[in-house]
């Protein structure tokens, strides 16, 4: 089975064999066509029996993919899509299809094996931060800038800022490793701030740290967070079903 989550910047996949995750890989997104990228990524990799995906990249990106997954496999792909209720967690949106599917997926992979309250911290192009309630209720969430959109803002409004590379420092000593410090400063005390707070209504419990920038804000975290990469495509093998777990 592949498993793939196509997220803002960065496409990743992982195949899974009877509940084990296998091989994966990732790749960033932007000019390049999704029938290239797809070629790049899975064109080598033996024909699976399914292909899930979580998408938020937009309509064009699910097509592209889908189509490829078609022509090369014959496989219809199979999409996530966020609910009502699924897999013991039920969304607190009033719109449920509109709550981000990533997020949802997320979720449902955190409940898999907390079975408690817990914060799901997803860092990504936005850095989303969502609490379960113990009975499996998703209590809601926030949604904030990811360190990326932080520098951007700053080079796009500013005219003395300009886009360079620069050093993670507590006392930046330039203007780029000023704005490089900031920004994951900002993310790691939003981060820290909300979930203390979320912590105080939902109980204490695990804060759980994923997505591509996790491991790049956590040594700037006060909190105590477990660090789960693979949040995604654990709920990505929830929702397959239990045959997928071995």
């Amino acid at each position: 089975m592949l498993l793939v989550d196509v997220g803002n910047s960065r496409i990743k996949w992982m195949s899974c064999e009877r509940g084990h995750f296998r091989a994966h890989g990732q790749a960033s997104h932007g000019a390049e066509n999704w029938t290239v990228i797809a070629t790049r990524l899975w064109g080598s990799l033996e024909r699976p029996t399914r292909v899930l995906i979580v998408n938020v990249a937009g309509a064009e990106a699910g097509a592209g993919l889908s189509d490829w997954v078609w022509k090369t496999w014959g496989i219809k792909a199979e999409f996530a899509v966020s609910t009502a209720a699924a897999c013991g967690i039920r969304n607190a949106y009033a719109e449920p299809e509109r709550l981000g599917a990533d997020r949802w997926v997320a979720m449902i992979g955190a409940w898999a094996f907390t079975r408690q309250n817990c914060t799901v911290v997803d860092c990504g192009t936005a850095v989303t931060i969502d609490a379960l309630a113990a009975d499996g209720r998703h209590l809601g969430g926030v949604i904030i800038p990811g360190m990326r959109l932080m520098r951007e803002a700053l080079y796009r409004q500013t005219r003395q800022i300009p886009p360079e590379d620069g050093k993670t420092r507590l006392f930046g000593q330039s203007t780029r490793d000023g704005v490089w410090g900031g920004a994951a400063y900002a993310v790691a005390a939003a981060i820290d701030g909300i979930t203390a707070r979320m912590e105080i209504v939902a109980g204490v419990g695990p804060r759980l740290l994923t997505g591509g920038d996790a491991g790049t804000v956590l040594p700037f975290l006060q909190g105590a967070y477990q660090l789960e990469p693979d949040l995604i495509f654990q709920g990505l093998r929830v929702i397959a079903g239990p045959d997928q777990w071995g």
